[in-house]
C-alpha cells in the first residue's frame, strides 16, 4: 500500500504527479481541485485560501505533509499544520528568515556573490539619490513571488507617499521593499538541501507574461529547459545554493529565481519550497524531485546529481485567458484526450466544467519537447492558440456568477510564485 502524503499549497498538481512517481498516493489541499490532479490524487478544494487548507489537513488521513507555492508566505498557518502532524519541508522559523529579502540579501553578499542592492526606504532611491534613474529599481511585496505585485519603481509612483509601502511589519501584502533591476534573463534554480548542505539539481529559463500584462509583467508564465550552463555559471548557482543552506538550515526541495547576465549571476529571490520549474527537470531527467524531498527530510541524504536522460529541451507555459469565456464540458474532454497515450501531459491544470474565466486569468499549462529551445518555445505557442481557439465561447454567452464561484486568478500569479 503506498504511504500518503499530504500536498498543500495554491496549486498542488505538478507536485502530486511527482509524488506518485516516487511511489506515494497524494492527498492535496489547493485552490482549484483541476481535473488532472483529481485522477491521481484524493483533492479538497478550497475556496478561503489559505487558512481553509488547515481544515484540510485535520480531516486528511494521518501521514507526513509538505507545501507547495503560497504556504512560504504563512509561516503561521504552517506551523499550525505541523503542530498536528511531521513537516517535511522547511519549517516557520527558517520562513520568518529567509522570506525576509534584506537578510536574504546580506547573506548571498557576505558569500561573496552578486546581490542585487535591496532597501526598505524610498527616498533615496529618487535620480538625485543615488545617480540612478528611477525606473532601474524594482518595488516588490514582501508576501509576493512569481513576479506578482513587482513593479517598476517611478518618482511619480503614487505608493511613494504611502506609509505602508515600506513598512516590513505592515498585514498582508501591505509591506513592500525596493531592489535594484537587473537586466537579463530571468531563471530558476531548483535545489535539494539537508545537513546544511544544497544540491543543484538544474536551472530553467522563466517564461514571463511580458509587456502585454501591464502591472503583472513580470508574473511567473512558465519554464522551459534544462539551461546547459558554463562551468562558472553552474559553479555560481552552486555557492548560491550552499551559502542559503548553510546559514538559513535549509531542508528539502527549494528554488532561487536569479538573473543570468553574462557569466554573473544575480539571485533575486528565494522560494523555501517546491518549485514549479522541478516539473521540467523530472521530465529532462526522467526522475522525480518530490522523491528526492523525501530522502533529504526523512534520511537526511542527498541525491546524486542528475543529468537529463537526453539532449531535449522541455518546457511549459501557462495559457491565460485572451477572453471573458467559461469551461464547457466539451472543451475540457477535448483536454484530457490530448494526453491520452501520453507518458507525459501536453496540457495540465484542466479546469472543471462550468469554471469561468475573466481576461488574464490562468486557464491551462501546456507543456512542450523539442530538440532546441526555439521549437520548444514555437510548440509552446502554437498550443496556447489551438488551446485558445478550442475556449472561445462568444461573450454574450459567458454568464458570470458571483465573484466567489469564479474561478480565481492562482495565487501563484498573485503573490506566490510558481516558481
Amino acid at each position: 500500500m503506498r504511504e500518503t502524503l499530504l500536498i498543500l499549497g495554491a496549486s498542488a498538481r505538478a507536485a502530486a504527479q511527482s509524488a506518485r512517481r516516487a511511489g506515494f498516493a497524494p492527498v492535496c489541499g489547493d485552490l482549484f481541485a483541476d481535473v488532472d490532479l483529481r485522477d491521481g490524487a484524493l483533492v479538497t478544494a478550497v475556496a478561503d485560501f489559505p487558512s481553509g487548507l488547515e481544515d484540510v489537513a485535520r480531516r486528511a488521513p494521518p501521514g507526513v505533509w509538505m507545501y507547495t507555492g503560497g504556504l512560504e508566505n504563512h509561516p503561521v498557518l504552517v506551523e499550525r499544520i505541523a503542530a498536528t502532524r511531521p513537516l517535511l519541508g522547511n519549517p516557520a522559523s527558517v520562513l520568518r528568515r529567509i522570506r525576509d529579502p534584506i537578510q536574504t540579501s546580506d547573506t548571498l553578499r557576505r558569500a561573496g556573490l552578486d546581490v542585487p542592492e535591496c532597501r526598505v526606504t524610498a527616498p533615496e532611491l529618487f535620480p538625485d539619490g543615488l545617480g540612478r534613474p528611477s525606473h532601474g529599481w524594482l518595488h516588490k511585496g514582501r508576501r509576493s513571488s512569481g513576479g506578482n505585485q513587482v513593479h517598476v519603481w517611478r518618482a511619480t509612483d503614487p505608493r511613494a507617499t504611502d506609509p505602508r509601502a515600506t513598512d516590513p511589519q505592515a498585514p498582508g501584502d501591505r509591506g513592500y521593499y525596493f531592489q535594484q533591476w537587473i537586466e537579463g534573463p530571468s531563471c530558476g534554480a531548483v535545489y535539494v538541501a539537508a545537513r546544511g548542505e544544497a544540491r543543484l539539481l538544474g536551472v530553467t529559463e522563466q517564461l514571463l507574461a511580458g509587456g502585454d500584462a501591464g502591472e503583472n509583467r513580470f508574473r511567473y508564465a512558465g519554464s522551459v529547459g534544462p539551461l546547459r550552463l558554463s562551468p562558472p555559471v553552474r559553479a555560481t548557482f552552486e555557492q548560491i545554493g550552499q551559502a542559503l543552506a548553510g546559514a538559513f538550515g535549509l531542508i528539502g526541495l527549494f528554488g532561487v529565481d536569479a538573473i543570468v547576465a553574462g557569466e554573473r549571476v544575480w539571485p533575486v529571490e528565494v522560494n523555501p519550497r517546491y518549485p514549479a520549474s522541478a516539473e521540467i527537470l523530472d521530465w529532462a531527467s526522467e526522475s522525480s524531485a518530490v522523491g528526492r524531498h523525501m530522502v533529504a527530510c526523512l534520511e537526511g541524504e542527498l541525491p546524486a546529481p542528475a543529468e537529463p536522460a537526453d539532449d531535449r529541451w522541455y518546457g511549459k507555459r501557462i495559457h491565460f485567458a485572451r477572453r471573458d469565456s467559461v469551461a464547457s464540458p466539451e472543451f475540457c474532454e477535448k483536454l484530457r484526450l490530448l494526453n491520452v497515450g501520453r507518458s507525459w501531459p501536453a496540457v495540465a491544470d484542466i479546469p472543471a466544467p462550468a469554471t469561468q474565466f475573466r481576461t488574464g486569468q490562468p486557464v491551462a499549462t501546456v507543456l512542450a519537447e523539442g530538440a532546441s529551445r526555439e521549437i520548444v518555445l514555437q510548440r509552446l505557442a502554437a498550443a496556447q492558440d489551438e488551446l485558445a481557439e478550442l475556449a472561445r465561447v462568444p461573450p454574450e454567452d459567458v454568464r458570470h456568477e458571483p465573484a466567489a464561484q469564479a474561478r480565481r486568478v492562482p495565487y501563484r500569479t498573485q503573490c506566490d510564485g510558481s516558481n
